[in-house]
């Protein structure tokens, strides 16, 4: 069992700022979590300052409060509770790399082409 010896913020050593690039894990079943974390003999308390953030972003996650969380927190979380990321969570985004579009012709579709003007010969 994890023992805190050293008292220190939850949030130390985590970054505070979040990047809208940055991937978001959604929480497939918040029991598998729940748990795990029993399993290992950790309280919400002892997991929250192994993974370096707060005791109410772990309730959140499982109770369900909190539907998503980032991508190194969700990959924290399993590796403590011995879970596979797949079990607890799941990954949104289908791809990795986010679709580009043309601008001007992303919302405008033709439905049939444009009849070519008829010429006017004004040289008679």
């Amino acid at each position: 069992m994890y023992v805190i010896t050293k008292r220190q913020p939850y949030g130390y050593g985590r970054p505070k700022i979040r990047y809208s690039r940055e991937a978001w894990m959604k929480v497939k079943d918040p029991l598998p979590m729940r748990k795990g974390r029993e399993a290992q003999g950790y309280s919400q308390r002892d997991l929250a300052a192994l993974c370096r953030c707060t005791q109410a972003a772990i309730s959140a996650l499982e109770t369900g409060t909190m539907k998503s969380c980032s991508e190194d927190l969700a990959r924290t979380i399993c590796h403590w509770i011995k879970r596979d990321l797949e079990e607890v969570f799941v990954d949104p985004s289908p791809s990795p790399v986010p679709e580009v579009t043309n601008a001007p012709r992303s919302t405008h579709r033709r439905t049939r082409p444009i009849p070519a003007r008829p010429r006017v010969n004004t040289a008679a």
